[in-house]
């Protein structure tokens, strides 16, 4: 269950960090960054996955 937390964990920072620059970028540009939005992307994959993975293992 530890790894679930790191999983967890790891996923939100990418989403904080790439989701935020992504919305800084577009506030001062207007610009979309590609590389953010994917970056973002994967930290929802992420987290997504982990939560069903912990849904999961708690079921059995």
């Amino acid at each position: 269950m530890k790894i679930n937390n790191y999983m967890l964990q790891l996923s939100l920072l990418i989403i904080i960090i790439f989701g935020g620059t992504f919305i800084i970028h577009l506030m001062k540009t207007g610009e979309f960054l590609i590389d953010q939005i994917i970056g973002f992307s994967v930290g929802i994959l992420i987290l997504f996955f982990t939560l069903i993975w912990r849904k999961s293992s708690k079921l059995s």
